[in-house]
């Protein structure tokens, strides 16, 4: 039986437009159960669903990239819809009505969402970027990066490897350029690098990238914002990225960049 993980906080569940979402699945007579936007991995493994289970998640694009880190785990379509802010990764509310019937009928459409993965290790997906971002407030990271049997040394604040999808989060913020959806890529873009570089490199989904950081520096490693590595050891740390093979199913066929939202609100 198909059912909804209704995934926001318990703010937002006082919110008119949330409101009338939960007034639709009740008319349709769709089971749902809430889900805190706080909730710990851990803890999800205590909520029932099946393989007939969406996560549906209310909320800007911090709480879109917890449903995608969520459904990803548990291997769960998703649908993330916005409060009416500014959103890069959630859906208008005016798609929900038709996209729910859809779903509930299986006539729906869907995009793959490809993350970047460290070392090969899937239970660490960043669906926007990666960051590895110096800890010390005046050294700068000693980085080499490896890719196509090819090395460049660098020395900066720290690096972005971005997702196509992450192209207009931190990325375009430190001088990257955006990159559409439907464009598989991976894009390296450095942070304040003191060492002459390019403002960013794009290359395909299938490229490998070797990062190394020399020993003795205090760095951290970011995914999709949360520190998942901090290290300070005395010796030359390798890390492997590149874009799983496996993917995230997102329910709805649009898969256009929201320039316009994007470009407007950055040119007012």
């Amino acid at each position: 039986m198909k059912n909804i993980l209704l995934l926001t906080s318990k703010k937002n569940l006082k919110n008119k437009n949330c409101i009338n979402l939960i007034n639709y699945l009740n008319k349709k007579r769709i089971k749902f159960q809430f889900i805190d936007i706080n909730i710990e991995m851990d803890e999800f493994k205590n909520i029932k669903y099946n393989r007939n289970t969406l996560i549906l998640s209310f909320g800007g694009d911090g709480t879109a990239l917890k449903a995608m880190k969520l459904g990803w785990k548990f291997k769960l379509d998703v649908l993330s819809f916005g409060p009416g802010r500014v959103g890069y990764l959630v859906k208008s509310l005016n798609e929900f009505n038709d996209l729910i019937d859809q779903w509930v009928s299986n006539k729906y459409t869907s995009v793959k969402r490809f993350p970047i993965i460290q070392n090969k290790d899937i239970d660490y997906p960043a669906f926007n970027e990666v960051v590895i971002i110096k800890n010390s407030p005046t050294r700068l990271l000693d980085i080499s990066i490896l890719t196509y049997n090819q090395k460049v040394d660098l020395r900066a604040d720290g690096i972005i490897i971005s997702t196509s999808l992450g192209s207009t989060a931190y990325n375009y913020s430190a001088g990257g350029p955006i990159v559409h959806n439907d464009i598989d890529s991976i894009i390296i873009t450095p942070i304040s690098p003191f060492s002459k570089f390019p403002r960013s490199v794009v290359v395909s989904r299938d490229t490998k990238l070797g990062i190394t950081i020399k020993k003795n520096q205090n760095f951290a490693i970011q995914f999709d914002g949360t520190v998942e590595v901090q290290e300070c050891i005395n010796k030359n740390l390798t890390y492997e990225y590149g874009l799983s093979k496996k993917a995230l199913k997102i329910i709805g066929d649009d898969n256009n960049p929201k320039l316009d939202k994007f470009l407007n609100q950055i040119l007012r």
